[in-house]
């Protein structure tokens, strides 16, 4: 039965909901699981269902909101977001005690937030016992962007939908949902590597590591190290290289060319990068180059500027292309704004899946379902992968300090804007762009917090390349980019 929104503000009852929308009008309807026309209301596809019953998430009951049209308030009646945005408040019935709960937001344009259950001043409520929750929910009517491929997460259909999921505190493999959660989960789910990278397993995760004639191989001249980013591997990360370019990278280093798979959630770039030299064999010293995406040039920073410093690396680096990376890190990653940096990668995933591998979508996607567990109870600890980027964190006042020697560093970054959908362009503006960051960005990485003087020798990089708005480059598709490749190409030669 369809329930029309109050504008007034006056709470509404939708199905088990309870909605507050000051000034918004719609019409809102209620589907529960196995009542009949959920799934065609919900408009999931099977990647993200398959994502959810992987990880036992469950809906708990979704809200169907449809011809809304924003209406003048006189007063503010209601609670707005931790932005200022305008709100939908909903309260929800608070699951057992055994379940934990979020909801799953998206707008007209197929906009994906991950939203939290709040307390009276808009922080992180993980208090049990009060039978109902309340969510902050940031809303407007925007725009319909153009429908969603079968491969997204969930297709834009013109309409409000409030997805409300709860999943088992008890994971049945890595024990109870909490502090630490994901740190079990990325031990359990992804694997420290090093491998080779050809043009005929570079899109493969599942490569053997490096073995002792490996090693002697990478030894004989020059060899190219490609390092990858958050929660992706070395096989997702640089899947948008076409094969033809990879043997051409191939070619160029004779064959030495290999990839450093690592953890990027739980432990920090100096774990990463200790864990790297204790597999490298006594007899063997390499000199090598590096292309890194996003938090990777952080573990490749303190591989050729820390363990350099300390005098017996076996590695000597001579040239890096940093590739949306976080020299002087990205706010996304402090515990207020870190709810937006599942955000961001999960609109990625919905809007801009076409141009990614299955494999690297599904991956990304499970890590960020992980996470979400774990920050909506309100805990960020063993995070320290995440927090290394923080601005003003320990890591990189630690990091970006010293003298510039004859390493060569290179930057390739982008200040991002859709193409399309006003409705998400909107959203980049007015929150990613104005609210959080407070300037130009790939959607995860400040534009110029790649290349920006930030207090080390090496900084800033003289030597980059910048893609404007009109190229419409974020931060998981540097690599898809044909300028982005010759640019890379030339800077190694």
């Amino acid at each position: 039965m369809s329930t029309a929104l109050q504008p007034n503000g006056n709470p509404v009852k939708i199905g088990r909901v309870t909605l507050r929308t000051p000034g918004l009008q719609g019409v809102a309807n209620s589907f529960r699981p196995g009542v009949p026309g959920m799934r065609g209301a919900e408009l999931t596809t099977d990647m993200l269902e398959d994502a959810l019953t992987r990880q036992q998430i469950e809906p708990q009951e979704t809200i169907e909101i449809t011809g809304t049209r924003e209406l003048p308030v006189s007063t503010s009646v209601t609670r707005s977001t931790n932005f200022g945005e305008p709100a939908i408040i909903a309260e929800v019935p608070e699951p057992n005690e055994n379940f934990g709960q979020f909801v799953l937001f998206t707008d007209e344009a197929g906009v994906i937030t991950w939203n939290f259950a709040r307390d009276e001043k808009n922080r992180v409520d993980a208090t049990r016992g009060t039978g109902t929750r309340t969510y902050v929910i940031p809303r407007g009517v925007a725009p319909a962007g153009r429908n969603a491929e079968s491969r997204g997460l969930i297709r834009i259909i013109g309409k409000k939908l409030l997805k409300v999921l709860v999943f088992p505190l008890i994971d049945p493999i890595l024990g109870r949902v909490g502090d630490y959660f994901v740190q079990k989960w990325e031990h359990r789910n992804r694997a420290y590597r090093i491998r080779t990278f050809s043009p005929d397993n570079y899109q493969s995760p599942d490569v053997q590591p490096l073995q002792s004639d490996d090693w002697n191989n990478l030894s004989k001249g020059r060899a190219l190290l490609m390092v990858h980013g958050t929660i992706s591997q070395a096989s997702s990360a640089f899947s948008q290289m076409p094969r033809e370019y990879v043997a051409s990278l191939n070619d160029k280093y004779q064959g030495r060319v290999f990839a450093f798979d690592h953890f990027t959630l739980s432990e920090d770039p100096l774990q990463n990068t200790a864990w790297l030299l204790q597999q490298v064999p006594k007899h063997v010293t390499l000199e090598i180059d590096i292309i890194c995406h996003s938090r990777g040039g952080l573990v490749s920073r303190v591989l050729a500027e820390r363990s350099a410093a300390s005098g017996d690396c076996p590695l000597r680096v001579r040239k890096i292309v940093f590739a949306g990376v976080p020299n002087a890190g990205t706010i996304l990653t402090d515990a207020k704004y870190v709810g937006s940096f599942l955000d961001s990668y999960t609109n990625i995933l919905n809007l801009f899946v076409d141009a990614m591998p299955e494999t690297g979508v599904l991956e990304t996607l499970d890590a960020v379902i992980a996470v979400a567990k774990q920050l909506s109870l309100d805990t960020m600890k063993g995070l320290g992968g995440l927090q290394a980027m923080q601005p003003t964190g320990q890591f990189l006042k630690n990091l970006n300090h010293g003298q510039k020697d004859d390493k060569s560093y290179f930057a390739i970054s982008s200040d991002f804007e859709p193409k399309e959908n006003p409705g998400f362009k909107a959203y980049v503006a007015n929150r990613l762009a104005d609210k959080i960051f407070g300037a130009k960005n790939d959607l995860v990485v400040p534009t110029s917090s790649c290349y920006e003087t930030n207090g080390s020798g090496f900084f800033p990089i003289d030597s980059r390349c910048l893609f404007p708005p009109s190229a419409a480059v974020h931060h998981c598709n540097y690599f898809a980019q044909q300028l982005t490749r010759d640019t890379i190409r030339s800077w190694l030669s």
